[in-house]
């Protein structure tokens, strides 16, 4: 009886031996698991979690679009009117829609989302009229749009989308700039305007990161994302 007593205590010990080491395995287990970030997927659908900011994020991306193709055109329609200048300065905003453009198919990406780029219509005028038309829609998209879009998508937190669409507001504040004397300049003083672009070489330069938009090259960093100056691209005066 003393050696089956002794047997049993022993089985005991060796059962409760191993239960603790499966124990202290599986905590380990679980504590090195929480080490490691777990990917976003892991934690909740990105589609349900940020449905908000894609859904802006891809109407952004389709403006970008459209907005690119159209100051590429009006560039165009300048050239052929003879305003070289006036081209100019829609091949600097062209190209500063286009990195928008990029970044906000980037970001989109990475939530699993792919859009593809319609090809609408472009409504194109004369230079006069297309510079009007420029006028409001940056007004439009400065003063209404993007605090509505910002506010909408505020709460799902994204960093990097919150960031590039207030990127993209700053640059779009710098378009305004550009373009500010040619509200005015678009009615009965159109011509004044155009002898003016005719008379003055201006110099062109696009963040390739940000879309910032700026007549001389910063001295260091982007003004709008802080990047270093090496990612400006100067846009070169455009041809037919």
């Amino acid at each position: 009886m003393r050696n089956a007593a002794k047997y049993s205590i022993s089985q005991t010990s060796n059962v409760v031996a191993t239960s603790r080491r499966r124990f202290l395995v599986w905590i380990g287990a679980g504590l090195a698991a929480l080490a490691i970030p777990r990917p976003l997927w892991s934690v909740e659908d990105p589609k349900t979690a940020y449905r908000e900011t894609i859904a802006v994020l891809t109407m952004l991306y389709h403006g970008e679009v459209e907005s690119h193709r159209r100051y590429d055109a009006y560039k165009k329609q300048a050239l052929k009117d003879g305003h070289v200048n006036i081209a100019h300065l829609f091949a600097a905003m062209a190209d500063s829609e286009s990195v928008h453009e990029k970044r906000f198919s980037e970001i989109l990406a990475k939530l699993g989302v792919q859009v593809e780029s319609t090809n609408q219509s472009i409504q194109v005028g004369s230079t006069k009229e297309n510079l009007k038309y420029a006028t409001d829609v940056e007004l439009s998209e400065i003063d209404v749009n993007y605090p509505k879009y910002l506010a909408r998508i505020w709460d799902e937190k994204h960093s990097k989308a919150l960031k590039y669409i207030d990127f993209s507001w700053k640059s779009e504040k710098q378009h305004r700039e550009l373009i500010k004397d040619i509200q005015s300049g678009t009615g009965v003083f159109f011509g004044i305007l155009v002898e003016r672009f005719r008379s003055t070489t201006v110099r062109y330069f696009v963040c390739q990161n940000c879309g910032s938009t700026l007549t001389a090259k910063p001295n260091e960093r982007c003004p709008i994302c802080t990047l270093p100056v090496s990612w400006y691209k100067e846009i070169k005066l455009p041809t037919l």
